[in-house]
C-alpha cells in the first residue's frame, strides 16, 4: 500500500513538472495565438472605421451581413475561387508530373532536384516583382506573347487585340502563372516523398502482371498519392485565398477590378477605407470558407487513400 502510494505521489509530481515545462509555450501560445484571433472576432462585431474613431458601436453580425449583401464580397470571391481552383490544378498536375520524373534515375538528379528548390526559396513579394519585368511593357514574355497573337492574326484573319498586362484576362492568369510557379516546389517535394515510400515489390509484381504504365500509376502510384495530394490541396487552396503580396506587386488588383482577390479586397477595407469592422469580417468569411473546403477535401480524398501496407 505504502508502495503504491508513493508511486501515486511520483506520477503527480511528474505530472505536475511536465505542465510546468509547458506552461511558457502555453502562455505564449495563448498570447500570440488565441488574443489576436479574439480580438479579431469581437473588431469584426463592432461599427469601428478611423475616419470616425470616436465611434465604436456594437453591431453584432452586421458587418458579416454588410460584406454577404455587397457586390465586393461576391465579385472577390469568383476571382478567388478561379484564381485558386486553377492554381490547384495546376499545381498538383505540374508537380506530380516533375516528381515522377525525378523519382526516376538518371545523371546528375541531385543537382536537378537541389535547383528546382529556388522558387520556393524566392519571397512573394520579389517573385512579383521579378514577373512584373518578365510581363512588363518591354518584358520578354509580354513580347512573345504578342508575336503570338499577331502570327494568329495573320495566320486566321482575326483582329485579336492584344493589350498585355492591361487585358483583364491576361493579369489574372499572369498572376495564376507566378503562383504556380513558387508553388511547384513544395508539392514536389511532397509527391517525391510519396513515391520513394511506394514498396518496389508491388511495380515488380506488376510488371510481371503485364500491368502497363497506365495501369501501374492508376493502381499503384496513385492510391498511394491520394494522402499527399490531399496534403497539397488544403495548403495550396489556403494559400490561394490568402495571397496577397503577388497581387500587390504584379497588378495591384488592376486592371479595374480583374484581380481583386478576397485577400486583396480584406486589404482595400483595412487599409483603403480604413474599417476595420468589415476588414476583420473579411479575415474570418476567409478562414470560413478555406475550413469549409478542407472538410470537403478530407471527405472526398481521405478514406479513398487508404493503402494495404
Amino acid at each position: 500500500m505504502a508502495s503504491t502510494a508513493l508511486e501515486r505521489r511520483r506520477q503527480r509530481q511528474e505530472s505536475l513538472f511536465a505542465y510546468l515545462l509547458n506552461a511558457p509555450a502555453v502562455v505564449l501560445i495563448l498570447v500570440l495565438v488565441l488574443y489576436p484571433v479574439g480580438m479579431s472576432l469581437w473588431l469584426s462585431m463592432h461599427r469601428y472605421n478611423l475616419r470616425r474613431p470616436e465611434t465604436f458601436e456594437f453591431i453584432g453580425l452586421g458587418n458579416f451581413v454588410e460584406v454577404l449583401s455587397s457586390y465586393e464580397f461576391w465579385h472577390a470571391l469568383q476571382v478567388t475561387l478561379y484564381f485558386t481552383a486553377l492554381s490547384v490544378g495546376l499545381v498538383i498536375a505540374v508537380a506530380l508530373g516533375i516528381a515522377l520524373l525525378f523519382n526516376e534515375s538518371f545523371s546528375g538528379r541531385g543537382i536537378v532536384r537541389s535547383l528546382l528548390l529556388i522558387p520556393w526559396a524566392v519571397p512573394g513579394v520579389v517573385n512579383g516583382l521579378m514577373w512584373v519585368g518578365l510581363l512588363g511593357e518591354y518584358g520578354p514574355f509580354n513580347e512573345m506573347l504578342g508575336d503570338c497573337v499577331e502570327l494568329f492574326n495573320r495566320a486566321t484573319g482575326a483582329q485579336v487585340d492584344y493589350m498585355g498586362m492591361a487585358s483583364p484576362v491576361v493579369a489574372l492568369n499572369a498572376a495564376i502563372a507566378a503562383h504556380v510557379w513558387r508553388s511547384v516546389p513544395f508539392a514536389c517535394i511532397i509527391f517525391l516523398a510519396a513515391l520513394q515510400a511506394i514498396p518496389a515489390e508491388q511495380y515488380r509484381a506488376a510488371r510481371v502482371d503485364g500491368a502497363s504504365s497506365w495501369n501501374r500509376f492508376r493502381y499503384i502510384t496513385l492510391p498511394w498519392l491520394l494522402h499527399p495530394i490531399l496534403i497539397v490541396s488544403i495548403y495550396e487552396t489556403m494559400n490561394g485565398f490568402r495571397t496577397f503580396d503577388l497581387i500587390f506587386t504584379l497588378t495591384g488588383g488592376g486592371p479595374g477590378d480583374a484581380t481583386y482577390v478576397i485577400a486583396w479586397q480584406t486589404y482595400k477595407e483595412a487599409f483603403g477605407r480604413l474599417d476595420f469592422g468589415r476588414a476583420n469580417a473579411y479575415s474570418y468569411l476567409i478562414a470560413f470558407i478555406t475550413m469549409g473546403l478542407a472538410v470537403v477535401y478530407v471527405r472526398l480524398l481521405y478514406r479513398r487513400g487508404t493503402v494495404q501496407g
